[in-house]
């Protein structure tokens, strides 16, 4: 079994729980403010995007909500989200996430101006 520590601080900020508009899409509000920071975890992978692990505290999220390191600035758009529970001990768990670095325009692919 291999343990991966926290090596830096990790917020979020919320979209809100999505709500359906008059046309039946889903609808989410403008980021809300930074909670947080909790010990965390970010690693670059070899497609463009990042997995991240974060404390449990930052409860649910969706695509579109945003993952920031306050101490350097740096923020992901979450691509996916989920808890993750040990099986062996359930009071043992984060959150993992599947994200892709923003830039000060918003998100783009990589390769994109």
């Amino acid at each position: 079994m291999a343990v991966l520590l926290a090596d830096r601080q990790l917020g979020v900020r919320t979209r809100g729980t999505p709500v359906l508009d008059v046309h039946g899409a889903e609808m989410t509000g403008p980021l809300g403010p930074l909670r947080g920071p909790w010990p965390g975890r970010a690693m670059p992978q070899t497609d463009g995007t990042w997995h991240l692990a974060l404390d449990r505290q930052a409860g649910t999220l969706l695509v579109g909500d945003v993952v920031a390191e306050p101490a350097t600035g740096t923020e992901w758009t979450v691509l996916a989200a989920d808890e993750v529970t040990s099986a062996s001990d359930p009071t043992l768990g984060y959150v993992r996430v599947k994200a892709r670095a923003r830039t000060s325009n918003g998100t783009r692919p990589e390769g994109h101006p």
